[in-house]
C-alpha cells in the first residue's frame, strides 16, 4: 500500500467515524466537508468556514448546490465549498464533466444569493439562510468584496484542467479543485502551494533557461502579460506575495505612481521602463521544445510585488486595459529547501533597484519576526477602560496602511478597524529594535554590541545589532510578547515626557534621541533588571510615579551630558560605546524609592519566565474549558443574537457558528479559535448575559469551587477593582449560589486566574 493509499484509508475512516457520531444523522458528504474544511483552515487556506448545505433543481438548468462557506474578516474574500464525495475503498478518478457541473452549481448559488435575493426562497431555519441573507443585504460585503473562491472538494483524483475564472455581474469567481492528492499534500506538507497551468490561460511565455553554476537553484528568464499578473493578484492576493518583504505602497510612492502613469499613458513602453519581477518557484515545466513555460508550482513574487499590485489596482480603479503591458520576469527555482530563506532574502536585497529596500525589510520573513506578528494578531490587551485592543506589528512595510485603506470604504468599518488596531499601537521593525535594545545590553568579546548607544546611532545600525545579536537567541512566547509591549509603552511614554518644540510644555532639551534610550537603559540598572513589566502590560500604561521618575532622570542626564561630553557634538558622542560606559560608571542615578511599587523581586521575575509555558498552557486550558462548557445550541443563539443586535461582526457571527459545529462534532480547537471564542463570550456577556441562563442553571455534581472561596475573591476584588464590571457582577451573584454549574465554575476559575495574576493569594 502506497503512502497516499494509507492516507486515503485513514481519511475515509475519519469521515465515517464523524458521520456515525452525529446524532442528527448528518450525511457522509457533509462529514467529508467538515474534515476538508478543518484541514484547509489548518493551512490558512480559509478561515471561519461554516458547513451549511443547500441544493435546488439538480439536473435542471438553474441547479445549484453548496456544502459550506466562509467570509474573510475584512469581507474582501468569500469562499464557497461544494463537495463531490464517492464512498469507495479505492481511489477513483473524477471526470471533468463532474467538475464542470460542480462549478456551475456553486456559481449559480452565488449568483442567486448575491443578485436575486435567494434568501426569500429559503426557510429561516435552514443552515444556509444566514449566508444567503448576508450576500443579499450586507453593504460591507458589496463595498469590500474583491475575490470569490469556489472550492470543489472531492475524495477522488482529478487530472483534468482547472476551469477558468467566470465573471458574474462584475465579480470573478476563481475555481480551486481540492482532490485527494491535494488533501494528502496538505496533510504531508502543511501547505497548499499556488500551482499555475499557463496553458489554461491561453498564454505561452517564451522562456530562456539560464546556467547558474550551482545546484542550489535553476534560473529562467521570461515575460508575462500585465493582465495575467493582475488576475493572479486578484485571485490570490497576499498569498502570492508571502515571500515579499513589503506590502503594497499604494500610489504615494513615486515609483508606484510612475508605474501607473506608464500603464495608463504608454503601455507599450512598460517592458523597457520597468525592471520587472523576481520570483521563486518549486518547479517549472516547459513544453516539448523547452521554449515555453507550461506550468509553475508554488510561484512567489519576491521583488515586484509593487508592480503586480499596481497592475491590479490600476486595471480596477482606472478601468485600464492592460493586455498590451508586458512585464519582464526572472524566476529562480529553488532546489535546496534548507537554504531557501537565505536565498530568498538575498534575492530581495540584490534584485531590488526600484523602491528603496532596507535591512529591516530584508529580514521581514525571519521566523522570529513572523512569530511576533502572529502573536500581535491574536493576543488582546487586558481590559482597560472597559475596552480591549491589539497592538499591530507592521512586519511587512505598509501592512497597516493597506488594511486601513481596505476598511476605509465605510466609516463604520474604518472606525471598527481603528478601535481594534489603534494607530498609536502600531509598531515597525525599526521601532521593535528600539524598544528592545533600549532595555537590553549585550557584551561580546569585551565589546558592548547591543545597548542604548546603538539606538542613538540610527535605525539601520540599531536594527542590524538587533538582527545579528538578539534575534538568533530570542524565544517568542507569551511572556516575551507581553514584556515587549510593556517596553513599547515605556518607550512611548518617556518619549512623550521629554517633549519636542511642538509640545504644550517646553522640551527637556534638544537631545531626545539620546535621552530616551539612555534613560531607559539607566532605569534597568536602577531597578536591577526587575522593573515590573507585567504591571505595565496589564495596565497598558506606566504609573504616574514611574513617568515622573523618568522625567526627572532625563533632566539630570541632559545636564550631565552637557557638562561631561568631551566633544562638541553630544549626539555623535552618544553613539559611541565609550559614552555609554562613561554614563554607566559616573552618572548618579536617582533613588528609586518613589517607584518601589513598579519594581518586583528577582524571585518573582525569575519565576515568571521559568513558568511561562505552564502559565500559557494554564490560561489556554481554562479558556478551552469555558468555551467547551457552553452548549453548541447556545453558541448558535449567540450568533443569531449578534446578527440581530449588531454587536457581532459578520466574522464573529460565523466564528460563533463554527464553534457550535466544532463542539457538536467534538472537533479540537486551535489556540486562535479559543482566543476568538473568548472574545465573543466577553462581548456577549457585556451586552446580553441573559443568553447564558440555561448554562448557569445546569446541575454539576462535580463542582469544586466553594462559596467561601468565591467570597474571598469578591472581598479582594473590592479593594483593587481588577475585574470588568460584568465580571464583578458574576462574582457578586455567585455568593448567593450553593452549587455552581460547569459553565459558572469555569467562568469563576478564569476570573480567579485574572485575580491571581494581579496579586490575589489563596489562604
Amino acid at each position: 500500500m502506497t503512502e497516499i493509499e494509507k492516507f486515503y484509508y485513514s481519511f475515509n475512516q475519519e469521515v465515517a467515524t464523524l458521520q456515525l457520531s452525529d446524532e442528527n444523522g448528518e450525511s457522509q458528504e457533509q462529514s467529508f466537508t467538515r474534515v476538508c474544511l478543518d484541514m484547509l483552515t489548518q493551512v490558512n487556506e480559509t478561515y471561519n468556514a461554516v458547513v451549511a448545505y443547500d441544493e435546488k433543481g439538480l439536473g435542471t438548468k438553474g441547479q445549484h448546490k453548496i456544502n459550506g462557506y466562509a467570509i474573510s474578516e475584512n469581507c474582501d474574500t468569500i469562499d464557497l465549498f461544494i463537495s463531490i464525495f464517492t464512498p469507495s475503498d479505492n481511489i477513483e478518478s473524477i471526470e471533468k464533466a463532474q467538475i464542470d457541473r460542480g462549478c456551475t452549481r456553486i456559481t449559480n448559488f452565488f449568483s442567486k444569493s448575491f443578485f436575486n435575493n435567494y434568501e426569500n426562497e429559503v426557510a429561516e431555519t435552514s443552515s444556509i439562510f444566514e449566508f444567503a441573507h448576508q450576500l443579499a443585504t450586507s453593504q460591507v460585503i458589496r463595498n469590500n468584496l474583491i475575490r470569490v473562491n469556489a472550492f470543489i472538494l472531492t475524495n477522488n483524483r482529478y487530472k483534468g484542467e482547472i476551469p477558468l475564472p467566470k465573471e458574474v455581474n462584475g465579480h470573478k469567481i476563481f475555481y480551486n479543485i481540492i482532490d485527494i492528492d491535494k488533501l494528502y499534500s496538505i496533510s504531508d506538507q502543511s501547505r497548499l502551494p499556488i500551482q499555475l497551468d499557463l496553458t489554461e490561460h491561453n498564454i505561452k511565455p517564451p522562456c530562456l533557461p539560464i546556467p547558474t553554476g550551482t545546484e542550489d537553484y535553476d534560473g529562467y528568464l521570461t515575460f508575462l502579460p500585465g493582465s495575467f499578473l493582475a488576475l493572479l493578484y486578484e485571485q490570490y492576493g497576499f498569498k502570492l506575495l508571502e515571500q515579499n518583504v513589503r506590502s503594497f505602497l499604494q500610489f504615494r510612492a513615486g515609483i508606484n505612481r510612475g508605474i501607473k502613469d506608464t500603464i495608463m499613458k504608454r503601455p507599450q513602453m512598460f517592458f523597457a521602463f520597468n525592471n520587472g519581477i523576481s520570483a521563486t518557484a518549486d518547479k517549472i515545466e516547459l513544453d516539448e521544445t523547452n521554449t515555453y513555460i507550461r506550468k509553475i508550482d508554488n510561484l512567489q513574487i519576491v521583488n515586484g510585488g509593487q508592480t503586480t499590485a499596481t497592475l491590479f489596482h490600476t486595471s480596477k480603479e482606472a478601468k485600464e486595459n492592460i493586455d498590451h503591458v508586458l512585464v519582464p520576469v526572472k524566476i529562480s527555482v529553488i532546489n535546496n529547501s534548507e537554504n531557501s530563506y537565505e536565498i530568498v532574502k538575498y534575492i530581495s536585497k540584490f534584485a531590488n533597484t526600484q523602491n528603496k529596500i532596507n535591512d529591516a525589510d530584508l529580514s521581514a520573513n525571519d521566523p522570529v519576526l513572523v512569530e511576533i506578528e502572529k502573536m500581535s494578531r491574536y493576543m488582546l490587551t487586558p481590559i482597560t477602560g472597559n475596552a480591549q485592543h491589539y497592538w499591530f506589528f507592521d512586519r511587512i512595510s505598509r501592512q497597516y496602511d493597506n488594511l486601513l485603506s481596505q476598511n476605509s470604504k465605510s466609516k463604520t468599518r474604518k472606525k471598527a478597524f481603528e478601535l481594534k488596531y489603534p494607530k498609536v499601537c502600531k509598531f515597525t521593525k525599526y521601532e521593535l529594535a528600539k524598544f528592545y535594545n533600549s532595555y537590553y545590553e549585550l557584551e561580546e568579546n569585551g565589546k558592548i554590541v547591543v545597548g542604548p548607544h546603538c539606538v542613538v546611532d540610527g535605525n539601520e545600525v540599531n536594527f542590524r545589532a538587533f538582527r545579528d545579536y538578539v534575534m538568533p537567541n530570542l524565544e517568542v512566547n507569551q511572556v516575551f510578547y507581553e514584556d515587549l509591549i510593556a517596553k513599547a509603552i515605556l518607550f512611548k511614554d518617556v518619549d512623550k515626557r521629554h517633549g519636542t518644540k511642538r509640545s504644550k510644555t517646553p522640551p527637556i532639551g534638544d537631545m531626545k534621541q539620546v535621552m530616551v534610550p539612555y534613560s531607559i537603559a539607566l532605569l534597568k540598572i536602577a531597578t536591577n533588571g526587575c522593573l515590573d513589566l507585567a504591571k505595565i502590560w496589564k495596565k497598558q500604561q506606566v504609573s504616574e510615579e514611574l513617568s515622573d521618575y523618568m522625567y526627572n532622570l532625563m533632566v539630570r542626564l541632559n545636564q550631565y551630558l552637557k557638562d561631561n561630553t568631551p566633544r562638541s557634538n553630544i549626539i555623535e558622542w552618544a553613539t559611541k560605546e565609550d559614552c555609554w560606559v562613561k554614563v554607566k560608571s559616573e552618572f548618579q542615578i536617582p533613588d528609586t524609592a518613589s517607584i518601589k511599587d513598579d519594581i518586583c523581586s528577582k524571585v518573582d521575575m525569575e519565576q515568571r519566565y521559568a513558568t511561562e509555558n505552564d502559565f500559557d498552557s494554564e490560561y489556554h486550558e481554562l479558556c478551552t474549558q469555558l468555551v467547551s462548557s457552553i452548549d453548541y445550541v447556545t453558541w448558535l443563539r449567540i450568533a443569531e443574537w449578534g446578527k440581530d443586535s449588531g454587536c457581532l461582526s459578520l466574522s464573529d457571527q460565523n466564528s460563533a457558528k463554527n464553534i457550535a459545529h466544532k463542539l457538536k462534532f467534538d472537533y479540537k480547537f486551535n489556540r486562535q479559535e479559543i482566543e476568538k471564542a473568548v472574545i465573543i463570550y466577553e462581548i456577549t456577556s457585556r451586552n446580553n448575559y441573559e443568553i447564558f441562563i440555561e448554562e448557569i442553571e445546569k446541575e454539576n455534581s462535580d463542582a469544586q469551587l466553594s462559596k467561601e472561596h468565591v467570597m474571598k475573591m469578591l472581598a479582594w476584588e473590592k479593594t483593587l477593582l481588577v475585574l470588568d464590571g460584568w465580571q464583578f457582577k458574576i462574582v457578586q451573584q455567585s455568593i448567593l449560589i450553593d452549587k455552581y454549574s460547569k459553565f459558572r465554575e469555569n467562568e469563576l476559575l478564569l476570573m480567579k486566574k485574572k485575580l491571581i495574576d494581579n496579586g490575589f493569594e489563596i489562604t
